[in-house]
């Protein structure tokens, strides 16, 4: 599989980040890349994850992020994006962190996704000769982070 760097990836992202002694505010923006697939479909259970030290005491969020305290994570849940979403599939995740043991310092966020109907490779399945038949044909990739 040959990668073209950022036109090969499905969910295009760039992160910044501002951090003084007493707040980070961090944010995310997202587009959604029809021409990495080899037949665009949708991107799915999609979870944006970004770690934040510096001892985070309270969280504002758009949209609604969770904080997880333990692990020093904020995390947003995207039920779907695709061309027919809002703004053609773009959009940000904004987030300020309230700090005791500040400043933060940016660090590399994860990214979950699924889609199902298409390949990102372009591979394909096809049955030569007629002793037998295909009667479905399943496309699927997911990622854990990028």
């Amino acid at each position: 599989v040959l990668s073209n760097g950022i036109q090969s990836t499905p969910l295009n992202l760039a992160t910044y980040w501002k951090c003084n002694a007493s707040t980070t505010d961090v944010r995310v923006d997202y587009k959604y890349n029809p021409a990495s697939m080899a037949m665009p479909s949708m991107l799915s259970n999609i979870q944006v994850i970004v770690p934040v030290d510096g001892g985070v005491i309270n969280m504002q969020s758009l949209p609604p992020a969770k904080w997880n305290s333990e692990q020093m994570k904020a995390l947003w849940k995207l039920a779907s994006i695709s061309e027919k979403s809002e703004n053609g599939g773009s959009g940000s995740l904004r987030a300020k962190f309230d700090l005791s043991e500040g400043p933060s310092k940016p660090t590399t966020l994860a990214v979950q996704f699924i889609s199902e109907g298409s390949t990102l490779s372009g591979v394909d399945v096809e049955l030569v000769g007629t002793g037998y038949r295909l009667s479905l044909i399943k496309k699927r990739f997911a990622t854990a982070q990028f």
